[in-house]
């Protein structure tokens, strides 16, 4: 986790500076052509931008411009905003006494003006003075106080600005506990706020429990820390907020390392590592890429963890991400010494003390003196391992790093025991390692000196003393990154065990140790010592035998209950088998009927059809026959009718005209029976079609002659070419194209 954070800072950092720089260039140049207000509020903005960084120094000076231009415009605002920007400067420059000063006068003047936001950020700042002089029981007060102060602007227009606040607040808060070694107490309070604000909404719930799971982290509750945390996963997954989820699963990831349980740290990791990438975010996929690999390495997978934390560096390398770069380096040198592979340990190292010093990253720095410290006395290189301790503690006072300091003396312990057979020396450097242990508060260190006190105390033949310190070292081992320390552990209980005569303590030791060096193949190791044990042989053949006796039973019991479920398998295959192809062979016989019942209606139904439009067809012609005459008639005497019985002739041939007309929908009935797809495809196709354009479609697909054609629909010859023509024209046709090649194609279209 504070990989995490350290990672954050490092890329907020650098592309915060990198933006600034041009703004700020632009807000001096505007500057320089304004007066009065302007130019004090321009002032303001570069005093603004500048404190969201480490120049503690330029945002003290130009604080300073703006307050004094503030003091002579009589502008309380700016007075105001250029104190608290004074106060970040300050506390920027790790003058904290200053800092503070300038923050009561911003309290003061910001409730003199009713400036919730600037009071609430006057209160934050307090606090981180108050932690950064590390007065730890203040800052605790003052963040408290903050947050009181963050919540009652829930209900107000001030809410967004005091979620933004309340989240970093209590995460400092929660800090402060940890700094100030009151975890308990810590818990207790976020126990009691969860009490209060039930009705909170989740968002906020999930600030509380992230919060109390990182205290019960810090060796309090592991449990509980998991249940915590899950609960917070799970409003982050509700409420699909993927910065929230990307967080608890990477979270969830770095506990589950810290249990052990490195399959589940695997599994949140790559979920983690999916947003990540989704998001494409360097600094996330760094952090995710590295612990991923080593989470693969510690559960036994070497190479997949080394291929990720390779294809880590390749990625860094292309996103010009130096520091991820260089913290990929560390983590392969440290992986290279547990893997006794020294040379290339050694390579790495080197690669990360170099990289981190022209980063200016002296601490981690630091850490890698450590580890190439580790890897020489890995060696047995007695001058080397002298020669690079040396360089830790002067690195390590240089920058007044206690964690530097603390593992200088563990490691200068180890010398004496192992190297010089110094055991009072070593004593002295382990006295001087637990007091700086007791300043950091932590877990991991506290395990490797009681693991050395364990050493000096089997060196000086104090079994009890030493079972003592080998037993505490043993609690706390899942603090412990390497899996080789902890087999260690076990394998140095199991020689003090045997050392006292307690056989069977001693093999249950020996078998703890098998387990972990199994992850980490080096399982020969232990059982060289099982074999070379006499003492061990007997409780090994009986061990061996109740184990196999135990196989033997679940094999036997195995087998019987799968021939079983195979028997009792085919069976019931075999009759659902019978019974599907009995209801298959009906439900083909019952459609087989149905479908010859219908296509025996579907050929009757299609010869009535058939008849009826070969009689509709007798019809028109006989009635076009009866125009022609009456064209004839009309034609023959252009003089009008004198007797009644040519009236009565002509009024027949007129009721013959109209009888047509209506007879044609009948015919269309009969026309869509026979060809039912024809004239919907047609109006599909073109929907702007007339009524009478589409007689002149189905007309054609009959194939009637023009003059066929006129008589149906009693115009002339000339007219129906003039309406063919019309349609041709409103159809956009080409001039070899023909009416009769669209029917076609529509017949073509129809029948597939």
């Amino acid at each position: 986790m504070k990989r995490f954070f350290l990672f954050t800072f490092v890329w907020i950092f650098f592309i915060t500076n990198a933006f600034c720089n041009n703004r700020i260039d632009s807000l001096l140049n505007i500057s320089q052509k304004q007066t009065g207000k302007e130019y004090l509020y321009t002032y303001l903005k570069i005093a603004e931008d500048f404190s969201y960084g480490n120049n503690g120094d330029t945002i003290v000076y130009y604080s300073k411009i703006c307050h004094s231009k503030a003091l002579e415009l009589h502008d309380d605002i700016a007075q105001l905003k250029a104190l608290l920007y004074w106060s970040c400067g300050l506390y920027s420059s790790r003058k904290y006494d200053n800092s503070l000063e300038k923050v009561e006068q911003v309290i003061h003047i910001s409730e003199k003006l009713n400036r919730p936001r600037e009071i609430l950020q006057a209160y934050y700042l307090k606090a981180r003075n108050y932690q950064g002089s590390k007065q730890y029981d203040l800052s605790i007060l003052s963040f408290q106080e903050a947050y009181r102060y963050s919540v009652s602007l829930f209900q107000s227009e001030n809410r967004e600005f005091a979620s933004k606040y309340y989240h970093g607040i209590l995460k400092q808060l929660t800090y402060s506990y940890w700094y100030a070694a009151k975890l308990h107490d810590g818990i207790d309070f976020f126990h009691n706020e969860i009490n209060i604000n039930a009705s909170f909404s989740e968002n906020l719930l999930r600030s509380y429990y992230t919060n109390i799971s990182f205290l019960y982290n810090r060796g309090i509750d592991i449990k509980q820390a998991e249940r915590y945390l899950l609960k917070a996963a799970e409003i982050s997954t509700k409420e699909g907020n993927t910065n929230h989820i990307y967080m608890d699963q990477a979270y969830l990831g770095a506990l589950y390392a810290n249990m052990g349980r490195y399959q589940k740290a695997i599994k949140h990791y790559e979920n983690a590592f999916q947003i990540a990438k989704n998001e494409k975010s360097s600094n996330k996929i760094s952090y995710i890429i590295l612990n991923l690999g080593i989470c693969y390495d510690a559960n036994g997978n070497l190479k997949k963890g080394v291929d990720l934390i390779f294809d880590g560096i390749e990625y860094f390398i292309k996103n010009n991400n130096k520091a991820a770069e260089a913290k990929a380096y560390q983590h392969l040198g440290r992986l290279m010494i547990k893997w006794h592979n020294f040379k290339d340990a050694d390579q790495y190292l080197h690669k990360a003390i170099h990289m981190h010093k022209e980063l200016n990253f002296p601490y981690l720095a630091i850490t890698d003196y450590t580890n190439m410290v580790l890897s020489k006395y890995s060696q047995t290189d007695k001058d080397s391992t002298n020669y690079y301790l040396n360089i830790l503690k002067n690195e390590a006072d240089k920058h007044n790093a206690t964690s530097g300091k603390c593992a200088y003396y563990i490691n200068k312990s180890l010398v004496n025991l192992n190297f010089n057979k110094n055991p009072r020396a070593a004593y002295v450097n382990l006295k001087r390692a637990d007091k700086f242990c007791s300043t950091l508060k932590s877990t991991a260190l506290s395990t490797y000196i009681n693991k050395a006190y364990g050493d000096y105390y089997l060196m000086k033949d104090s079994l009890l003393q030493a079972k003592r310190h080998f037993s505490n070292a043993w609690a706390k081992r899942n603090s412990l990154l390497m899996l080789v320390d902890r087999s260690n552990i076990a394998q140095s209980l199991s020689e003090v065990y045997k050392s006292l005569n307690q056989t069977d303590s001693a093999y249950i030791y020996l078998q703890k140790a098998d387990s972990i060096n199994k992850k980490i193949h080096h399982r020969e190791d232990v059982l060289m010592l099982y074999q070379k044990d006499n003492d061990f042989k007997v409780l090994q053949a009986k061990e061996k035998q109740k184990v196999l006796t135990k196989e033997n039973k679940k094999l036997f019991d195995r087998i019987l209950l799968i021939r079983a479920f195979y028997i009792i398998l085919c069976i019931s295959l075999i009759s659902l088998l019978v019974i599907y192809m009995k209801k298959r062979t009906r439900r083909l016989k019952t459609e087989i009927q149905i479908k010859e019942s219908a296509q025996e209606k579907l050929k009757q139904q299609s010869q009535i059809d058939k008849t009826t439009i070969e009689k509709n067809n007798e019809l028109l012609k006989i009635k076009e026959e009866t125009i022609e005459q009456l064209k004839e008639k009309l034609a023959n005497n252009q003089t009008a009718f004198t007797t009644e019985e040519e009236v009565n002739e002509l009024e027949a041939l007129l009721s013959a005209k109209l009888t047509t007309e209506e007879d044609w929908d009948n015919y269309l009935q009969l026309f869509t029976k026979k060809n039912p797809n024809f004239i919907p495809t047609l109006k599909i196709r073109y929907q702007n079609l007339s009524r009478n354009e589409i007689k002149i479609f189905t007309l054609i697909k009959l194939g009637l002659t023009t003059r066929e054609m006129s008589g149906i629909l009693m115009i002339s010859p000339s007219s129906v070419n003039t309406a063919r023509y019309r349609l041709r024209k409103k159809l956009k046709l080409e001039g070899d194209q023909k009416l009769e090649d669209i029917i076609e194609e529509m017949i073509m279209q129809i029948q597939v």
